[in-house]
């Protein structure tokens, strides 16, 4: 089902400001140049004025929205589980919000009654006039991301193919990598080529490595940065994602969504993710000459 397709979650930043200013524009030229709803009939007041003041009810009702719902759930404002469906519920909800602030606002300036009526009546509007557009926004979104990255990961597939170019300068990298623990009292030693990717795990690194021709995984208490540190000065390793890093030589399959890239690893059954600010640098080291070992 569409609903069920995998979506980027867009985590609160700055662009989320951005974002929620255009929506606010949009209102304020839809307001001042339709002048849609009698807002130009308040008394003692500017038709832009007004129209400023709706705009920065939608401005504010949105940018709470955006920054507070993901801290308040978290465990619902996941990428990996999040979904069209969801993207339309969390863009219909800002509509909530908005609805009551443009009721109270309409009392306000116009005198318009506080009562359920007037709150059906404003909800109604805000709600026709917006799920029509709220919805083809996000198929939209969906089937342009979809396209993007199965095009982007079609390409990265035929540079797995290429036959593998040599480095002129091969560098003596050490046959095993030592994860240590936080304490310095655990030690793991794991063949390099044996490595397939190192995740974070709350307060812990999980290392899943092949041993006797089978995957195995390892929790270690430390942090990713204590691990990448390791990790560091082998080329064929790649933080790909805020939670991962991956064994360049272990990827066998590059495939993509509307959420990004997603790597198969050898003899890994889970897909890793790929951050979508990562993904030209991912190109970009796919492309570079291997290191040998």
């Amino acid at each position: 089902m569409v609903i069920n397709r995998p979506f980027p979650l867009d985590t609160p930043s700055v662009k989320s400001f951005r974002y929620t200013f255009y929506a606010a524009l949009c209102v304020f030229m839809i307001l001042v140049l339709l002048q849609p709803f009698g807002i130009n009939e308040a008394r003692g007041s500017s038709l832009v004025l007004n129209a400023a003041l709706y705009a920065l009810v939608t401005f504010v009702s949105t940018s709470i929205n955006a920054f507070l719902l993901p801290w308040l759930f978290p465990m619902f404002y996941r990428e990996e589980k999040w979904t069209v469906g969801k993207e339309f519920l969390h863009m219909c909800w800002h509509l909530v919000p908005i609805t009551f602030g443009n009721w109270l606002l309409t009392h306000w300036l116009y005198g318009a009654p506080l009562n359920r009526h007037t709150l059906f009546s404003f909800m109604w509007i805000t709600f026709v006039v917006g799920i029509f557009p709220l919805w083809l926004n996000v198929l939209l979104k969906q089937q342009r991301l979809l396209k993007k990255y199965q095009a982007g990961a079609s390409r990265l597939d035929e540079q797995l193919n290429q036959p593998e170019p040599v480095s002129p300068t091969p560098l003596n990298l050490p046959a095993a990598i030592v994860f240590t623990s936080e304490n310095g009292k655990e030690q793991l030693a794991v063949a390099t080529e044996n490595i397939r990717y190192v995740t974070s795990a709350d307060n812990y690194v999980r290392i899943l490595y092949i041993k006797d021709n089978q995957p195995v995984s390892h929790l270690i208490r430390n942090t990713l940065r204590k691990a990448e540190e390791a990790l560091a000065g082998n080329p064929q390793f790649f933080r790909c994602h805020r939670t991962y890093i991956v064994n360049l030589k272990a990827i066998e399959h590059v495939s993509g969504n509307a959420q990004g890239y997603k790597l198969q690893l050898k003899d890994v059954a889970e897909l890793i993710p790929v951050s979508r600010s990562l993904n030209a640098r991912l190109s970009e080291v796919l492309t570079q000459p291997q290191i040998v070992i």
